[in-house]
């Protein structure tokens, strides 16, 4: 009996310390199970019964949501100010270029000094005939607004607005632009002047006409007046004068602005090209805008008082 003790637990401790120590090789080249996939659905009803079991909690979308990023970027805040339009004197000219690489553009919105209307013009490039014509437009503010925001909120293509102005529209000659801009308001906000510049976009300007437009109220209405006596009291002046034909020489006219002396003047001045293709100052005019009278100011390429009346908003970050 004691015999059969002792050998039975010298099997129980072979047992015990056979477990302990034994090592189970692992193959490296055993392939791993996939993983079991669930069962297609293959009738109607099997796709029914597995739908009746799914938590309604389960069924509801969640919209889409953007990951939250700790990173914080730094965003200016824009501010508003407010800048005269017409300075230096009679400086806005048309950017060919940038007409050409945007086929379209509108370069400035300009309110006159109440903040009441707007002018513009708008220009159009035409590739296939290398043309760019142009529009302008007088449009009123929402008054109800201060000052900045009707700015702001003005859309250029909210509505379909109508031009005051139009040139070279309705008119196709091969590389010929014609370039209408604001040269400012008046004072009183009543009148426009407006230059329209007659060129080729291969060899520069020809020739520049000016327009007076006349804001209307509840007893007019808005009127635009060309001014060709201007012009022809010019030449007119130099063939009785000077006896020079002035026409024979390529020359322009550079209307400044409205005289801050006299808001119902406008003050020009005349330019001829000699063959560097140079400005050559050769006189000063002024034109009333109600009589019409054309008068010489100077012979001399002196300073005029102009005054500067137009407004354009300009963002500016900090």
């Amino acid at each position: 009996m004691h015999k059969k003790l002792i050998a039975f637990l010298i099997v129980a401790f072979i047992v015990i310390s056979s477990s302990c120590f034994a090592y189970e090789f692992k193959n490296p080249f055993k392939k791993k199970q996939p993983p079991q996939k669930q069962k297609m659905v293959e009738t109607k009803q099997e796709w029914e019964i597995q739908a009746e079991n799914v938590p309604l909690s389960q069924r509801e979308e969640t919209s889409y949501q953007e990951p939250k990023s700790t990173k914080k970027y730094y965003q200016p805040t824009p501010h508003y100010k407010f800048e005269k339009y017409n300075y230096p004197q009679g400086s806005r000219q048309l950017n060919i270029e940038d007409v050409k690489k945007n086929l379209y553009s509108y370069p400035y919105v300009i309110a006159d000094v109440n903040c009441h209307y707007v002018a513009y013009p708008r220009y159009y490039y035409s590739p296939d005939v290398n043309q760019i014509s142009s529009e302008f437009y007088v449009e009123k503010l929402d008054t109800s607004k201060t000052k900045p925001k009707r700015i702001i909120d003005y859309n250029h293509n909210q509505l379909k607005r109508k031009p005051i102005i139009q040139a070279g529209t309705k008119e196709i000659y091969p590389n010929l632009f014609n370039g209408l801009a604001l040269v400012d308001w008046s004072a009183d906000s009543k009148k426009l002047l407006i230059k329209e510049q007659v060129g080729s976009t291969l060899n520069g300007i020809y020739k520049t006409y000016l327009y007076v437009h006349f804001m209307g109220d509840e007893n007019k209405e808005s009127r635009t007046i060309k001014l060709l006596d201007l012009d022809n009291t010019i030449k007119n002046y130099y063939l009785d004068w000077e006896n020079i034909q002035i026409v024979k020489y390529r020359y322009d006219i550079e209307p400044l602005g409205f005289s801050a002396q006299n808001d119902n003047l406008i003050v020009v001045l005349c330019y001829v090209y000699n063959k560097e293709n140079k400005k050559v100052f050769m006189s000063a005019w002024s034109y009333n805008c109600y009589s019409h009278e054309t008068i010489l100011l100077s012979r001399d390429n002196k300073i005029f008082d102009i005054s500067a009346n137009g407004l354009i908003l300009k963002r500016i970050y900090e």
